[in-house]
């Protein structure tokens, strides 16, 4: 594998321009001298950005200084300019028990490169990040695995509505929303990876509404390549919008998958006050057809193609609240997909999702134990599919974990899952379960 060393390279030019960039050159006046003495003609005109530019013409390895908050950052002296690279690694062991086999693995679930910031003036905000997931140890291959996560653009000259454009994840599913570094138990839920849509290309509408409202709204064409086992990726024009009501603590906004922030930023756990959001949220998606994605893109192919529907129209609804106090956490969720066929198929299918989880530190910031119950109810209602064929019924999951973390935050941690999920099926064909552990290490820096 050599994107660790790519990653690692990269790192230290960053590293070694940083110190240039911020050292003044010997024999040289330093930055304030340098200052004074430019074209103050040049100072008085043209834009901001490019007065910033121009008036050090003889120090420009004094325009950018760095230093480290939570990651590398390289910024301005007047801030209109600032870039901040952060480090994901996650190294898993997991061992599958199904059918009196076991299975066992070591790799790196997630290895992300991102980079967050702002160019020219404080509120044109971007990100972009960089992904090599599921690495095996002893994988062959190159670099040429590493994916574009996430890669938009924010305008937020006013918070109450502002246009992102990009790649970025559909406003849909609060589970979805949590990033990856930030979860509560090691994995997402069975419910998580049959309703969510993760990330596509395309273009939205956000705001923060006083002390209690975000909202989000946005179309979408392509899809990126995400992890199909962690939601679905079709490609199919995808309409969808999410509101959410906070209450309890202060708002803010952040670049992340939602731009809810400050006390309402969308991760389980680590609160200082009392919070409680409830959202809700809606996806439709047109004429999705089999044809034009296939068996790897996701439980909504797969589910198409069980119920040998050609092409069909989706729509999804979901609710969800959240509730939050200093040692304590606990989320509910329901999520709801109806697919109206237009090829193959007969009746309107309507699945549906259920999902509770908590938290509790029993040493504050530092150990917390967890629990998760998620539960999907496949529709079996007389003329959905073949007769006499076999289908879906319900599957069931329960996990329980504990986290240990390192640093207090979601930044270095450790983690360990044990989970059960069983799928029943109709016709009386007999059921399946499986048994995994999982344990996982995070740097995050």
């Amino acid at each position: 594998m050599r994107l660790l060393p790519t990653l690692l390279a990269v790192s230290a030019m960053l590293i070694a321009l940083s110190g240039t960039m911020t050292l003044a050159q010997p024999g040289e006046p330093d930055d304030s001298l340098v200052h004074e003495e430019v074209n103050t003609q040049l100072n008085e005109s043209g834009p901001e950005p490019v007065k910033e530019l121009i008036s050090k013409p003889r120090t420009f390895y004094n325009f950018l200084k760095s230093h480290y908050d939570d990651g590398l950052v390289f910024e301005s002296p007047r801030g209109n300019f600032r870039v901040k690279l952060t480090t994901l690694i996650q190294f898993q062991f997991s061992a599958t028990d199904q059918d009196n086999n076991t299975d066992t693995d070591f790799f790196f679930r997630r290895l992300r490169l991102t980079f967050d910031g702002h160019a020219f003036r404080p509120w044109l905000v971007y990100r972009v990040q960089l992904s090599r997931d599921d690495v095996k140890l002893g994988q062959g291959g190159d670099a040429s695995g590493v994916e574009f996560k996430d890669f938009y653009l924010d305008v937020v000259y006013i918070e109450k509505i502002f246009p992102r454009i990009g790649q970025f994840r559909v406003p849909f599913n609060r589970e979805q929303l949590n990033p990856g570094s930030a979860l509560l138990l090691v994995e997402r839920s069975i419910v998580n990876g049959e309703f969510s849509y993760g990330r596509k290309i395309g273009g939205a509408l956000y705001g923060i509404l006083g002390k209690h409202i975000v909202y989000g709204a946005g179309g979408f064409t392509a899809p990126a390549t995400d992890d199909t086992s962690d939601a679905s990726s079709v490609d199919s024009e995808t309409f969808a919008g999410r509101v959410q009501f906070n209450f309890g603590g202060t708002p803010g906004y952040t670049h992340g998958g939602f731009p809810s922030g400050g006390d309402y930023a969308l991760v389980p756990d680590f609160t200082k006050v009392q919070v409680f959001v409830f959202g809700t949220a809606v996806v439709y998606l047109p004429g999705l057809s089999v044809k034009e994605n296939d068996g790897a893109s996701g439980a909504l192919i797969e589910r198409f193609i069980e119920l040998g529907i050609g092409k069909g129209n989706v729509s999804s609804i979901t609710a969800d609240v959240s509730y939050k106090i200093p040692m304590y956490n606990i989320e509910a969720a329901y999520l709801g997909r109806w697919i109206d066929p237009e090829i193959g198929g007969s009746e309107t299918v309507y699945d549906q999702g259920f999902r509770i989880q908590t938290g509790l530190f029993l040493m504050p910031d530092t150990i917390e134990i967890a629990g998760r119950w998620a539960f999907i109810d496949y529709d079996t209602s007389p003329g959905i599919g073949e007769a006499g064929e076999v289908l879906r019924d319900t599957s069931l999951e329960l996990t329980t974990g504990i986290n240990y973390y390192i640093s207090q935050s979601n930044k270095w941690k450790v983690q360990l899952s044990y989970s059960f999920i069983e799928d029943k099926f109709t016709q009386g064909a007999p059921d399946t379960d499986q048994k995994v552990l999982r344990i996982q290490f995070q740097a995050h820096f």
